[in-house]
């Protein structure tokens, strides 16, 4: 009796749709992580730095809470950490770790700074274990990156990583191209995702631009970088 309720063309069915029940459910807890991502950094970057206040700031704490880290308040000031992972695909094994990560510094009841980063975890980098993209906006951009306009990248040329940093003065496609972040690789399994601009692509447009006419072998110290072009 128990053999013709199991036979062989039963088992392989159920096995199949095991199968595609998780696959439905993985697709489905990327889709709810990269949603939720693009949700913070569309509140992050709609906040106006030197001019949002305190109440918009915490607006955003209650509304991420989920994925609120810290909140440490002073007497004066204000910080704010999210973090939205993707520890269950990590935890599987399908991808490696990847975290996006996003801060408001409020001071004096203004929002002083944001800032936010997407980051995946890559063993070929043994000195920074890791690629990225990580993006800083200040009220006033500070003294140890001042000098040469409102909106820099202090990034060595042939790290796995690009920062970006700017001030409220920068104009509007500036900051657009610094907050547009793509987060393909939060939930990418496989390979690749090994370059900054996979995760910041119109910033390390503006960068490459920027650095080539000193620095004409930009493109030969990043190899594979022709699809971001």
């Amino acid at each position: 009796m128990l053999r013709s309720v199991f036979k062989p063309r039963t088992i392989v069915g159920v096995f199949t749709l095991l199968i595609g029940v998780g696959a439905i459910f993985l697709w489905t807890y990327g889709w709810m992580i990269r949603n939720e991502a693009s949700s913070l950094l569309n509140d992050l970057s709609a906040l106006r730095v030197g001019a949002a206040s305190s109440v918009d700031a915490e607006r955003i704490a209650q509304r991420h809470r989920k994925y609120l880290t810290e909140r440490d308040c002073r007497a004066a000031a204000c910080d704010y950490s999210f973090v939205v992972t993707n520890s269950w695909l990590a935890s599987l094994h399908i991808e490696p770790d990847a975290h996006f990560r996003a801060s408001i510094h409020v001071e004096s009841g203004t929002v002083a700074h944001i800032g936010a980063g997407l980051m995946r975890t890559m063993d070929i980098y043994p000195t920074f274990g890791a690629s990225a993209a990580m993006v800083d906006e200040y009220s006033e951009m500070p003294e140890r990156y001042r000098g040469e306009g409102h909106f820099r990248f202090p990034t060595p040329v042939g790290k796995p990583y690009l920062k970006v940093v700017l001030d409220r003065h920068a104009d509007a496609v500036q900051r657009q191209h610094a907050f547009a972040f793509s987060f393909r690789c939060l939930t990418k399994p496989g390979g690749g995702c090994d370059l900054s601009c996979d995760y910041l692509p119109l910033a390390w447009k503006d960068w490459r631009a920027d650095l080539q006419p000193t620095f004409p072998n930009f493109d030969g110290v990043y190899p594979g970088s022709e699809r971001c072009r």
